[in-house]
């Protein structure tokens, strides 16, 4: 099977319930948690949930990276990044540091 050709954009959910601990017991925080893509792609995080959240390069034990920080977004929001860089991306949200996240770019 052929890959299509060009950038692609790949979707992250925010599920619903993920403003109270819990979620980090099954690694559901973000769905996938963990995503591969190639350079030049574009992820886009959708909020299903009722609270506010961010997505922050970086981890809760060593704070944002600065890579990318969606700043808060909003229930029923979306935030994309399009990683042009090869290499590994933890995220968490700043609000709920218990959801954690990872994309890593071929």
């Amino acid at each position: 099977m052929k890959e299509p050709a060009g950038p692609q954009t790949h979707k992250v959910s925010i599920p619903a319930g993920t403003s109270t601990p819990g979620c980090e017991s099954n690694n559901a925080c973000y769905t996938p948690a963990s995503i591969t893509i190639n350079a030049g792609d574009t992820v886009t995080w959708n909020n299903a949930d009722t609270a506010a959240h961010t997505v922050t390069g970086g981890s809760p034990a060593d704070g944002p990276s600065g890579v990318f920080d969606s700043s808060l977004v909003m229930a029923g929001a979306d935030y994309a990044f399009t990683f042009n860089d090869k290499g590994s991306y933890k995220y968490f949200c700043m609000v709920h540091p218990w959801m954690t996240g990872s994309v890593t770019v071929n």
